[in-house]
Formats: C-alpha cells, sequence, structure tokens
C-alpha cells in the first residue's frame, strides 16, 4: 500500500527506492505523556541552548515550525520548510546510512517519528523526534548550513562503508547503550572489556575534548 505523504514538490522527486522508509506519522497516537516529555525535554534544551549555541538555532527553531509546546507534526513542518527550501519525512527509526545521505542530498530532512520514553527522557540511543526533529531541523534554516548539508548528502549517499567504517559504526551503537543502561560497577577502560574500535573511539574523544 503506498503511503500518503504530506504535501511538498521535493517528495514528489523522491524515487521509490528512497519512498520505501517513509512511515505515517501517525499524530494522534502520541499519548499526553509524549507530549509533556517533549515539553520537559524542550523547554530544558532550549534554556541552555539559547546561552551556549549559536544565535541561528533558536531562530531555526521558528523557521522551520517547531513549538516547545508540543509535538510537531510533518504537515506542519512541510508547509513552512517547503518555504525554505527543503521538506521532511517520519521514518521508523533507523535507516541505512546510504539512504538517510540521499535523503539529505534530495533536501529532505529524515525524523524518526517515535519519542522517547520516561525512563530514557535524559537520553535515548535510538533516533526519535526530539532528535532529529529539534535537533536537526531548525539549523537547515540557514541557507549556507543547508547547503553544506546537502552537498554532504551526495558524497555520503555514494561512499562505500569499509568493514573498519562498521567496526566504528557498532562501537558507537554499543557505547551509546551502554551509556543508557551503565553497568553497576565501573568496567576498566583498558581491560578486555571493550571492542578494538570502541577503544579507538574512545581514544578520539579524548584527543578530541584535549584540543579543546
Amino acid at each position: 500500500m503506498e503511503i500518503k505523504i504530506e504535501t511538498n514538490e521535493l517528495l514528489d522527486r523522491l524515487p521509490p527506492h528512497l519512498k520505501q522508509y517513509i512511515k505515517p506519522q501517525n499524530y494522534e497516537q502520541y499519548t499526553p505523556i509524549n507530549q509533556a516529555v517533549w515539553r520537559y525535554v524542550m523547554r530544558k534544551n532550549v534554556d541552555y541552548l539559547a546561552k551556549v549555541a549559536h544565535e541561528s538555532y533558536v531562530e531555526g527553531l521558528k523557521k522551520t515550525g517547531i513549538s516547545i509546546d508540543e509535538i510537531p507534526s510533518m504537515y506542519g513542518m512541510n508547509r513552512i520548510l517547503k518555504e525554505i527550501g527543503w521538506a521532511a519525512v517520519a521514518v521508523d527509526g533507523f535507516i541505512p546510512p546510504n539512504a538517510f545521505m540521499e535523503f539529505q542530498a534530495y533536501k529532505v530532512l529524515v525524523i524518526a517519528s517515535d519519542i522517547r520514553q520516561l525512563e530514557n527522557i535524559e537520553y535515548t540511543p535510538a533516533p526519535d523526534i526530539i532528535h532529529e526533529g529539534a535537533g536537526h531541523a531548525p539549523i537547515i534554516a540557514s541557507p549556507d548550513y543547508a547547503e553544506y548539508l546537502r552537498r554532504f548528502g551526495e558524497v555520503g549517499a555514494k561512499a562505500i562503508s569499509s568493514a573498519h567504517d562498521i567496526d566504528m559504526y557498532e562501537a558507537v551503537r554499543e557505547l551509546s547503550i551502554l551509556k543508557e543502561s551503565p553497568p553497576p560497577s565501573p568496567l576498566p577502560k583498558g581491560g578486555g572489556v571493550f571492542t578494538p574500535a570502541q577503544k579507538e573511539y574512545l581514544q578520539k574523544i579524548e584527543n578530541a575534548e584535549a584540543r579543546v
């Protein structure tokens, strides 16, 4: 069955192999608790980011139709994103990296329609509408950054993952899960607990922090 998606001519240009990842948002299925989670996280984030983030972020929230008070709808976002030359679609969690990049090359923002549960309110290892809607959408309101993302998508969609890339991806994913559900006692970083890719990823984080 073909999925009906919100009107935006950019969506009509998408090839069938990308449209297969699009799913209905089913906005009516968001519960009062879901909406409360959205409000709590957004108020906390916006209060903090207004002080430390680039000014374009807070401006971008308004320009992309994202409110602090309620979960955004794809329909509403598409009406507004259309004015800045982009579109948005709902997907179900993770999609293949090349597909994600190709959506970006078509100037279509991919947003996981799920929202984190109360027990994961501070951090969720899986994509959700807070991370991808409120995190990614506002910065495409900047024309320069939006064009950078489009070009990055063009290149990324053609990239071929190596075995090392896959190991690194799995390391990031597994460490995210570990961050969300930490063990009762600290893990020894130098021991045999982490895979080589995880150790490499942790070392890169340390190196980046040392440069700041």
